[in-house]
C-alpha cells in the first residue's frame, strides 16, 4: 500500500461515515478526517502552507457548524436500518462511478491520479449528501464535501495563493450560511 492510497481510503471511509450516520457529532468528526485526507493529497502538489490553509479553513467551517448545533441543543433524527442500507448502497454505487469515470477524466483533466481520484470521490459523495437530505446541517456538510473535491482537482491545476484564499472564503461562507439556516427557525420562534 502506497502513501497515496492511505488518504484515498480515508476519504472513502469518511464519505461513507458522513452518509451513513446522521448524528452531528459523528458527521463533524468525519468531516475533520475528510479534511485531513484532503490536506494529505493536496500537500503532494501545493506547498505545505497552502495545503494547511485548506485543512484549517475546513476545520473552521466545521467548528462554525458545531457551534450552531450546540446552540440549537437538539439532535438530528436517527434513521432506521432500511435508510442506512439504502444510503450505503447509493454510496457504494457512487464510489464505483468515481472509479469508472477516472480513466476518462484523466484524459480531460491533467492532474495527478491520486488528486483526481480523491476529488471525484468527494464530488460524488457531496452530490449524494445533497440529494439525500433537506436538513440545513446535512446540506452544509454536503456542500463542504463537494467543494473539497473541487478544490482537490483545482489544486492540481492552479497553485495560486489568491485562489486558495478565495476558496477558503467560500468554505467559510458555506459554514456561516449553514449556521444561519440551522439557527433561523429558532430565531423566528423567539421573535
Amino acid at each position: 500500500m502506497s502513501l497515496q492510497t492511505i488518504p484515498i481510503i480515508l476519504l472513502i471511509l469518511s464519505s461513507f461515515f458522513l452518509v451513513l450516520f446522521l448524528g452531528w457529532r459523528y458527521a463533524l468528526l468525519a468531516l475533520a478526517l475528510q479534511y485531513v485526507g484532503v490536506f494529505w493529497l493536496i500537500a503532494q502538489t501545493l506547498p505545505i502552507g497552502l495545503a494547511a490553509v485548506k485543512l484549517i479553513v475546513g476545520w473552521m467551517a466545521g467548528a462554525v457548524l458545531a457551534a450552531s448545533q450546540l446552540n440549537l441543543g437538539e439532535e438530528l433524527p436517527v434513521s432506521d436500518l432500511a435508510g442506512r442500507i439504502f444510503r450505503g448502497f447509493v454510496m457504494i454505487f457512487g464510489i464505483i462511478v468515481a472509479f469508472s469515470i477516472l480513466p476518462a477524466a484523466e484524459q480531460w483533466i491533467p492532474v495527478e491520479r491520486s488528486l483526481l481520484t480523491g476529488g471525484l470521490i468527494l464530488l460524488i459523495s457531496g452530490l449524494i449528501q445533497l440529494g439525500l437530505t433537506g436538513n440545513p446541517f446535512r446540506l452544509s456538510i454536503g456542500l463542504l464535501t463537494f467543494l473539497a473535491g473541487f478544490e482537490m482537482i483545482y489544486a492540481g491545476l492552479v497553485s495560486s495563493v489568491l485562489v486558495v484564499g478565495l476558496l477558503g472564503l467560500i468554505n467559510l461562507g458555506v459554514g456561516l450560511a449553514g449556521s444561519y439556516f440551522i439557527l433561523s427557525p429558532s430565531l423566528e420562534e423567539s421573535n
